[in-house]
């Protein structure tokens, strides 16, 4: 398997964060008491029961992967197949119409 033929998938989940603003009040806190919804995009590279691990990139054709993402199961909403295009095709040049001046006698 390569990276032609692992799925390319858009995950959407649910991330904790953290902030360290000081002093904050419970209206804040209410306003924000909630998780991050978090788009990644990747090639799924694994999906079990404990999570799923995608990358964003690959190099030298020898299936290695970089920038992975590993999002617990749990924290996981969505995760939607996304359709590979096929590589254009090379156009043809187009022939460049050049207006010279008038040859004057």
């Amino acid at each position: 398997m390569n990276h032609t033929t692992l799925p390319l998938v858009r995950v959407t989940w649910a991330d904790a964060w953290i902030r360290a603003e000081e002093p904050v009040t419970l209206a804040d806190v209410a306003v924000s008491h909630k998780p991050l919804i978090i788009h990644t995009l990747g090639y799924l590279l694994k999906e079990d029961e404990t999570g799923i691990s995608i990358a964003n990139e690959y190099y030298d054709e020898d299936l290695t992967y970089r920038g992975r993402t590993f999002i617990p199961h749990a924290m996981v909403l969505t995760i939607e197949r996304q359709d590979r295009t096929k590589p254009r095709k090379p156009r043809k040049p187009r022939e460049k119409t050049v207006n010279l001046p008038p040859v004057l006698p």
